[in-house]
């Protein structure tokens, strides 16, 4: 869980391995149904373990944003995990 305020960026790190040596597939996205800001973000550089977003300016304190990593193999079958990370938006 993170906390951030309007106009804040914010970085996003995961740290994956796989334990079969397959090559590993990133994805962040918003999990908008979670979170209590109805603003979208913008995440820079989502196919990556590193990214980044813009917490937006019309959020309201309390308010929440969920973002998901989404990581894949791409051995057979392909293995999925998820993490999510958590950004309360604090006032300004």
């Amino acid at each position: 869980d993170l906390a951030a305020k309007p106009g804040e960026t914010v970085k996003l790190e995961v740290d994956a391995t796989d334990p079969d040596g397959d090559k590993l597939q990133f994805e962040w996205w918003q999990f908008t149904e979670a979170g209590t800001c109805p603003a979208a973000v913008t995440i820079k550089d989502a196919k990556t373990p590193k990214a980044s977003f813009q917490v937006p300016d019309q959020v309201k304190p309390g308010e929440t944003l969920h973002l998901v990593c989404t990581v894949s193999d791409d051995g057979s079958p392909p293995l999925t995990r998820y993490r999510r990370v958590i950004v309360t938006c604090k006032e300004k």
